[in-house]
């Protein structure tokens, strides 16, 4: 039986690892800016009006629970200041202090199941938890307080109490959990659930009303702040839960079991795995079944989550990652111990053998290697992964402070501050003004701030989007879009810089003008629920290119107009277009008729680059039997279709080296233009997502009738210059070494922002107002 007090040897390791594991927080906390991550300018934004009203009101986003937030305010008060500088502190010093109680609470269990061997080794595997350490630096704060909290509990279930200040810790620890985190809660209420009837099928009565204590507990907590979430949304919650979140789709990778050892575990995943049979074995000895179900459900129950996608559930994967950090020390743990003891189990199992003494000293220096080595690899992952985390969760910079400084100086009260995903949040702390951020659509996206920040005009009805971006950048332009569960993706692309009207001048030159040096203006020429016509013009001192792109509310079929009207007599004229697939997809398939029958183009190439990087079909319009091309991505059920209203000259279709078709060029031959005539053409285009399972049935035709979607949506409208003065928008800020990577978005914002500040880094923007 283990003594219940710590031996000398074990309080110096405890207060070494616990210092270690302080150090490493605080100073990891330390290495990106004021805090790393965005979500730690929410905590605070959430705790100074917690502070500053001197109360806790019913949170705008209900499930969100106070307590950490109350306790990070309880700290501020007693600091007596709010200044952003003192509360990071302050919240280093808090995380810091969490992590050292996750570490003894794991340290404790291992200490009460297995013995002082493997409680050593697992504080050694939690110093080392990525997942844990990554969660810091996002800022999930509140989740860490559930996650120490989970593991706390699990201690006192462990651990043999009086019955009565069994009921009360166990309590406590429950409240504390559901008002930490609505995804802690989550997890416990499943990891309880089985220890629960279990216990109660075969313990005591007595036990029983102990392990009630949680139930109450829980109970309380869900009642007081969750009630009123489950009265207003009793009749969707459970259909939003689990099925209505497709955007969880994309963390899937993040989930898979390359991503879960190269990102997240290392070693330590195989090592936790393996070491269920052992654990099983070393407690069942002990007739531990409850210690047996705790272990295998604080594993198994997160992984299952993580992998839910199997089952169909849309919930979010990668977060459950999480839960598992613990889990996986503590097997590790026991695995490396377990490892350390192969000589003594291989001495008992040999009686007699020639050179015995001999066999089991390497046995023993061979398993001192193994145990070296493991963790070696380990510390040396460890370090790898978290060298890279400083510079892409970084977003209070010390620039982006002084630009908030900036705007909190020189700022009336009104007005609102708008910024990209760096600085974000934080941008409200700095500057003490309202703020819109820029979000990462998969989690949620704000249109208001995209769109000034990128500054595009959008329309869309729920199946498709078309945007225009009004930027001196040249490779701004026309995107089309549409939904891929439940996030706006583009399939096709039109950049100015590619778009070209060519003519024959008098000396029977061939001049070539890319649209994108003329003087661009972006405008609606219609603008209601049922219609919507996004006009762009292209004025050149010899011409004006007008496109008008039309969105009705009940299609999913945008139709492009070009007009080409001249100011002077022009020869020859030609318009060329090349549009551009989005490379997330891979298009490697293809239908026009005469041309390519669902080919690639690598299939009936002309002409291939001397390095073979690229190859292209360059032929007549005249060879396409009909008016209708499309572009298929098998692997991701996307699919591009165009259909001409008017013929075009000449096509060019384009593939990379790995088959992505990634253009197709159009060339309209217009001819001879006289002062003051116009030319038109027009096309159609329809990008949407399907199965496809019958797609190659039908004739190009029909594709367009087929697969358009319709739909009731009213139309949505939005463009940055209108929400610049709807929300009286005062200043844009852009972090420009953390933009999002999407097509055209880029930090050249349109001739209407005025740039006031710039730190190197953070350029400031005020609006023409």
């Amino acid at each position: 039986m283990q003594k219940p007090t710590l031996s000398t040897f074990e309080m110096v390791f405890v207060l070494i690892a616990s210092s270690i594991l302080f150090i490493l927080i605080f100073y990891e906390m330390s290495t990106a800016g004021i805090l790393p991550g965005n979500d730690p300018a929410v905590h605070l934004g959430k705790s100074a009006t917690i502070v500053i009203n001197q109360r806790v009101s019913y949170s705008a986003v209900p499930w969100y629970p106070p307590l950490f937030h109350t306790i990070v305010a309880e700290l501020q008060i007693l600091a007596g200041t709010l200044d952003v500088f003192a509360s990071a502190f302050i919240l280093k010093l808090l995380i810091s202090t969490l992590y050292v109680l996750m570490l003894l609470s794991s340290y404790l269990i291992c200490r009460k199941l297995f013995g002082t061997g493997v409680a050593v080794v697992s504080a050694v595997f939690i110093i080392l938890s990525l997942p844990l350490i990554e969660m810091i630096f996002w800022g999930g704060y509140a989740n860490f307080l559930g996650l120490a909290y989970i593991a706390f509990i699990f201690y006192i279930i462990s651990k043999e109490f009086h019955d009565v200040k069994k009921m009360f810790l166990l309590f406590l620890a429950a409240f504390t959990i559901v008002m930490s985190h609505q995804l802690a809660t989550f997890v416990f209420v499943l990891l309880f659930v089985p220890i629960f009837i279990i216990n109660s099928l075969s313990g005591s009565k007595r036990k029983t009303l102990v392990y009630l204590s949680v139930i109450v507990g829980g109970g309380l907590a869900i009642f007081v702040w969750y009630a009123q979430m489950f009265i207003e949304y009793s009749n969707m919650i459970v259909e939003h839960l689990f099925f209505a979140m497709a955007e969880n789709i994309y963390n899937i990778p993040e989930v898979g079991l390359d991503a879960l050892i190269r990102n997240n575990f290392g070693e330590t995943l195989f090592l936790g795995f393996a070491a269920i049979p052992i654990t099983i074995f070393w407690l069942k000895k002990k007739q531990n079944i409850k210690a047996i179900i705790l272990l295998v459900a604080w594993l198994v129950i997160p992984f299952i989550l993580s992998q839910s996608y199997l089952f169909g559930l849309y919930l979010p994967y990668i977060r459950f990652v999480y839960f598992l950090a613990t889990p996986i020390a503590i097997l590790t743990a026991i695995m490396t111990y377990s490892l350390t003891k192969t000589p003594e189990i291989l001495e008992k199992m040999v009686k007699k053998i020639k050179n015995k003494k001999t066999i089991i000293m390497a046995t023993k220096f061979l398993a001192l290697v193994l145990v070296a080595v493991l963790f070696v690899l380990q510390a040396s992952y460890f370090v790898e992964r978290t060298a890279s985390f400083p510079d892409f969760y970084e977003r209070a910079t010390i620039q982006s402070y002084h630009a908030g400084a900036w705007i909190k100086e020189h700022s009336p009260s009104e007005g609102i501050v708008v910024s990209s995903r760096s600085p974000g949040s934080w941008l409200n702390i700095f500057s003490d003004q309202h703020t819109l951020e820029e979000t990462n659509p998969l989690y949620s996206r704000n249109p208001i701030a995209e769109s000034v920040v990128y500054s595009f005009y959008e329309a869309e009805n729920g199946r498709t989007l078309i945007r225009e971006y009004k930027q001196s950048n040249p490779k701004a332009g026309q995107e089309v879009y549409t939904q891929v569960y439940n996030i706006w993706k583009t399939g096709i692309s039109l950049p100015n810089d590619q778009a070209n009207l060519i003519y024959v001048d008098i000396y029977g030159r061939w001049i070539i003008i890319p649209l994108n040096t003329t003087e661009i203006t972006v405008y609606w020429k219609t603008q209601t629920e049922n219609e919507a016509q996004l006009v762009t013009e292209y004025k050149h001192e010899l011409f004006t290119v007008t496109k008008i792109a039309t969105l009705l509310s009940n299609s999913s079929i945008i139709n492009v107009n070009w007009v080409v009207q001249t100011h002077k007599t022009l020869s020859n004229v030609k318009l060329t277009l090349t549009h551009n697939m989005n490379p997330i997809f891979k298009y490697q398939e293809a239908l026009a008729p005469g041309i390519l029958h669902w080919q690639n183009t690598w299939d009936n190439v002309t002409y291939i680059n001397e390095n073979g990087h690229w190859a292209v079909i360059e032929t007549s319009f005249d060879n396409l039997q009909g008016e209708t091309i499309a572009y298929f991505a098998p692997e991701n059920h996307i699919l591009t279709v165009i259909e001409f209203n008017d013929p075009a000259d000449w096509l060019t279709f384009g593939a990379l080296e790995n088959r992505f078709m990634d253009i197709l060029r159009v060339r309209y031959e217009l001819g001879y233009i006289n002062t003051g005539e116009t030319q038109e053409i027009s096309y159609s285009i329809l990008l949407c997502t399907s199965d496809f399972s019958d797609l190659k049935r039908y004739d190009a035709p029909e594709l367009m009738q087929k697969y358009e979607q319709t739909t009731q949506t009213a139309i949505h409208e939005r463009d940055f210059l209108s929400y610049i003065e709807e929300y009286d928008i005062k200043f844009v800020v852009i972090d420009t070494e953390k933009l999002s990577e999407q097509l055209f978005q880029i930090a050249v914002p349109s001739p209407d922002l005025d740039r006031i500040y710039d730190t190197g880094r953070i350029l400031t923007y005020i609006t023409k107002r």
